[in-house]
C-alpha cells in the first residue's frame, strides 16, 4: 500500500469541498420542501366580492389584496381573486383562490347570497360561459 499523505493546503481543500456540499445539500432540501411540501397559512379577515378587496391574514402577517393582480406569497404561491363571467360579459369577483405556479391550488373563500350573482339567468350554456371555457363559435350577440 501506498502511504497518502496530504499537505496542510490539500487538507484545507478537502475541507471547503466537504462545507461546500453540505451546504449545497442543505440548500436543495430546503428547496424542496418549500416548493413541494410547504403549504401557506391563509385566513381571511373581510371581503367584498363587489369591489374586490379583501384583508387577509397569510402566514402571520395582515395583507390586503385587489383586483385582478396576484399577490405571490412565496416561492411558487400567490393569493387572488377568482372571477366568472356574467351573461354581458362583465366579470365578478366571486372566490378567493390560493395559486401554485399560476394554477389554482385551493379556494379558500366563495361568495355567497347576493354576492354570488355570476350563475344567474337562462340559456343552457352558462356553466360554460361562468367558466370561460367558450366552445365553438359566437353566438349572435355573444361576448368573447
Amino acid at each position: 500500500m501506498a502511504n497518502s499523505t496530504f499537505s496542510q493546503g490539500q487538507k484545507y481543500l478537502l475541507q471547503v469541498a466537504g462545507i461546500s456540499a453540505a451546504v449545497i445539500a442543505l440548500t436543495n432540501v430546503y428547496a424542496y420542501y418549500k416548493s413541494n411540501i410547504w403549504h401557506p397559512k391563509v385566513e381571511v379577515k373581510s371581503v367584498d366580492f363587489k369591489n374586490g378587496v379583501a384583508k387577509v391574514i397569510i402566514n402571520g402577517k395582515e395583507r390586503t389584496i385587489k383586483g385582478d393582480s396576484p399577490y405571490f406569497i412565496a416561492n411558487d404561491w400567490a393569493i387572488k381573486f377568482g372571477y366568472t363571467y356574467k351573461g354581458d360579459g362583465q366579470r365578478v369577483y366571486d372566490r378567493i383562490e390560493i395559486t401554485k405556479k399560476g394554477a389554482v391550488d385551493s379556494v379558500i373563500k366563495k361568495a355567497e347570497g347576493d354576492e354570488l350573482q355570476s350563475f344567474t339567468g337562462g340559456g343552457d350554456d352558462n356553466w360554460v360561459e361562468a367558466y370561460n371555457c367558450f366552445v365553438g363559435t359566437p353566438k349572435d350577440g355573444q361576448i368573447w
